[in-house]
């Protein structure tokens, strides 16, 4: 009798201990968020595969500025098939990350987890890129700078294609944990590597140019620091106040 008691008493605390219970997701990652990642990274793999020695040259231009004269003797990336592919790439994994710095730091997802907005950060990052490309050609045609304008560009893009890198590993781990501390250090990296671009823009720019340190400075604000300012401003409000403006 005692031993059956003692049974049924230690199998009835076993069975609550182990009650499965369920599991609460809170931000979860929708179909088109894999099909971005993997078609970003199908775009960088096709460009290694086909374009080797041009997709090595990219990402070795950003080290070493000496590979510039060799790679502009033989093609132009900025108007290459690669560039592009680069551009979009970047567009595409740069806006699936602000989409998700917005919708887990705002909480908000039913404003900000669906694909028009995330269509719209694309188109804003898209036409940032666009005008200051157009500004940078600019001012190389107006000043006679076309060397430095030139390298300019190709050391934004050789960036872009070592961001592209980085952000298709961050781009999977946010898929399954888009938490804050992750988004936090994805934010920390990637502001890291443009300010070690616009670093190195300002002195290779300034040997290729001949212009004065505090015109160069007052180029790159113009160029770098003022859009990203803006870009970071607007980002803040618009998770603070739903409000860009």
């Amino acid at each position: 009798m005692n031993d059956t008691i003692d049974f049924q008493i230690v199998t009835e605390n076993i069975t609550s201990m182990l009650e499965p219970h369920e599991r609460v997701v809170e931000y979860i990652s929708p179909s088109w968020n894999f099909i971005i990642v993997f078609l970003a990274m199908l775009m960088m793999v096709l460009n290694k595969q086909l374009f080797t020695q041009r997709f090595r040259t990219m990402l070795a231009v950003f080290f070493q500025p000496s590979d510039f004269d060799k790679m502009s003797r033989e093609w132009n990336p900025v108007m290459s098939v690669n560039g592009l592919s680069f551009f979009i790439t970047y567009v595409a994994l740069l806006g699936l990350i602000i989409q998700k710095i917005v919708v887990v730091f705002s909480g908000k997802t039913m404003l900000y987890s669906g694909w028009g907005f995330y269509v719209d950060v694309c188109l804003f990052i898209a036409t940032i890129l666009i005008l200051q490309y157009l500004f940078i050609n600019l001012y190389g045609w107006l000043f006679g700078f076309e060397a430095a304008t030139n390298h300019h560009e190709v050391t934004h893009l050789s960036c872009m294609t070592w961001l592209n890198i980085v952000m298709i590993v961050f781009g999977l781990v946010i898929l399954f944990y888009p938490t804050k501390i992750i988004l936090s250090i994805i934010i920390i990296v990637l502001l890291i590597i443009t300010g070690v671009r616009v670093i190195k823009t300002f002195f290779e720019f300034q040997i290729l140019s001949k212009m004065n340190l505090f015109n160069i400075f007052l180029y790159l604000c113009t160029l770098e620091i003022i859009p990203l300012s803006v870009a970071v401003t607007m980002l803040r409000r618009l998770i603070v106040t739903n409000c860009v403006l």
